[in-house]
């Protein structure tokens, strides 16, 4: 669970139909979109006479699934245990030591399946299962140094759907994956380390074909509202032509899907936008990330400032909605570089945005870990969910950055509840998603009220302690005199989810601590 509402898991479904073509028996159980507790799911996987057990991990849920498989236990059943995803890629010591019995790192269905050959008949050995973690008789870990082979996305089999209803009832978007990975070198993402472990190509693509036929069984299923999960959807060989025939196919089928998807800055222009917007596309992902030029270079992001803002302006003319991933803090921020994101943010208010405050994190197997590590700037003991901590260069920017996360962490529930239909999207009609939208905004205008009063008084500070004592004082005013403000907003947000007739039910965000 995390602090968005629940979402499909397809890297379940992918495992499943690769599993179920080979023969096997599978029970999917999806603890987030049932809403399970950690102790209901070991209880539902209890239930099963399985030969073996395995958990798809993110950093947000590794903690719990270790917790999971400790109550599985006592129960009475040992079956064979094994985690996958990015959590146990890049910390895949963590789930050993918490008694898994393997790790896949990196690309799970080809390992999966030679994993429960081995478990049913001894054959493969462990130690011939490519991307294979585990601890031999011995105790010693092993880590296979064959990588996981990455299969064609055309050879992989349609994911299973065990949990579209739940999905439907729940009015999420169904999950659809027409590429996996990015060409992108971005020094924080995790999605190019995760690429890397593999080794090849670290974007690669479906046909149009293939795509648009799975869409059109969901479509005939009931589903009418979809999330594309790539990381990027535009890379090469894909371009403008490429998106005039997905366009193309998809009205030729005769459906109507309404998609979201994520999207490079630098891939956007009128060509590409136009034909996805015909292709029923209403919102996207799209990873500003910054709007200072020397941040961008420090973060290795292809796009430039003015490509950003033109990709903005692009979206904007064809009223789509955008989560504007945002990094402003990292460990070298200026206060020049806050200025510039202050001005080009109340600009593109209208932009989704997760708060005021975002900050890099130090994620495993990044370059951006990498480097703090050979600098010795990692706080180890300070590790959260796989981000460890580190502190902010400048003096004055680090008092910006402690005052501006305590305001935020001050509202965090309600800036999680209210983008939420936003950014882990709902099946919205077009007058649910402008009030949503209307309200997000209205928000978002708020924190960057406070952030321009914060960096005034940076501006004109003598010292990094005499902002502080001024911050301080402001952080308490503001706090205080908002209060009326937030609890009406809260009251009209809740009003508006009665009105679309959706369910909040998220954990508190993790990641600010």
């Amino acid at each position: 669970m995390t602090h968005r509402t629940a979402e499909e898991n397809l890297g379940l479904g992918y495992l499943a139909a690769v599993l179920r073509g080979a023969g096997h028996s599978v029970a999917v159980v999806d603890g987030w979109l049932e809403g399970m507790t950690v102790a209901e799911l070991a209880e539902r996987i209890s239930r099963h006479d399985a030969e073996i057990v395995g958990f798809a991990c993110y950093r947000s849920n590794m903690e719990r699934a270790m917790e999971t498989l400790r109550l599985v236990r006592p129960h009475g059943r040992r079956p064979f245990s094994v985690a996958g995803g990015y959590g146990p890629t890049f910390h895949t010591a963590d789930f050993l030591d918490a008694g898994f019995d393997a790790v896949v790192r990196g690309e799970g269905e080809v390992p999966l399946r030679m994993l429960v050959e081995h478990v049913l008949r001894a054959d493969p050995p462990l130690s011939a299962i490519p991307g294979l973690s585990f601890r031999d008789e011995d105790g010693t870990v092993r880590h296979n140094t064959t990588p996981a082979p990455k299969l064609p996305m055309d050879a992989l089999p349609d994911p299973e759907r065990d949990t579209l209803a739940l999905t439907l009832a729940r009015r999420s978007l169904v999950h659809i994956q027409t590429a996996r990975g990015c060409q992108a070198s971005c020094t924080f993402c995790s999605i190019v380390a995760f690429e890397r472990v593999g080794g090849g190509a670290t974007w690669r693509q479906r046909s149009i074909g293939r795509i648009v036929d799975e869409l059109e069984r969901l479509y005939e299923r009931g589903a009418r509202h979809f999330k594309v999960i790539d990381d990027s959807l535009i890379e090469p060989p894909r371009d403008a032509e490429w998106c005039e025939e997905l366009a193309a196919e998809i009205a030729r089928r005769g459906i109507h899907p309404r998609l979201r998807g994520s999207i490079r800055a630098d891939r956007v222009s009128e060509e590409v936008i136009e034909p996805l917007v015909r292709a029923g596309f209403f919102s996207f992902s799209c990873g500003i990330e910054n709007f200072s030029s020397s941040a961008l270079r420090r973060m290795a992001k292809r796009a430039d400032v003015g490509q950003n803002l033109a990709a903005l302006d692009t979206f904007l003319r064809h009223g789509l909605y955008v989560q504007a991933g945002h990094i402003l803090f990292d460990d070298q921020t200026t206060l020049s570089e806050l200025e510039d994101n202050y001005a080009m943010m109340r600009r593109y208010v209208w932009t989704i945005s997760k708060g005021i405050f975002t900050e890099m994190y130090a994620a495993a197997g990044t370059n951006f870990t990498r480097k703090l590590l050979r600098r010795g700037e990692l706080d180890i003991d300070q590790d959260v969910l796989g981000n460890t901590r580190y502190a902010v260069r400048d003096e004055v920017v680090r008092v910006v950055y402690d005052v501006l996360k305590r305001w935020h962490k001050a509202h965090a529930a309600v800036y999680d509840k209210a983008i939420d239909p936003l950014s882990a999207p709902k099946a919205l009609s077009s007058e649910e998603l402008r009030l949503l939208h209307g309200l997000a905004v209205e928000l978002r205008a708020v924190d960057l009220d406070f952030f321009r009063r914060l960096l005034d008084l940076a501006a004109v500070a003598s010292s990094a302690v005499t902002l502080r004592r001024d911050a301080e004082d402001l952080l308490r005013a503001d706090t205080e005199a908002t209060l009326p403000w937030y609890a009406d907003f809260e009251a009209r947000l809740n009003r508006a989810y009665q009105e679309v007739g959706l369910v909040y039910d998220a954990d508190p965000n993790p990641f600010l601590c």
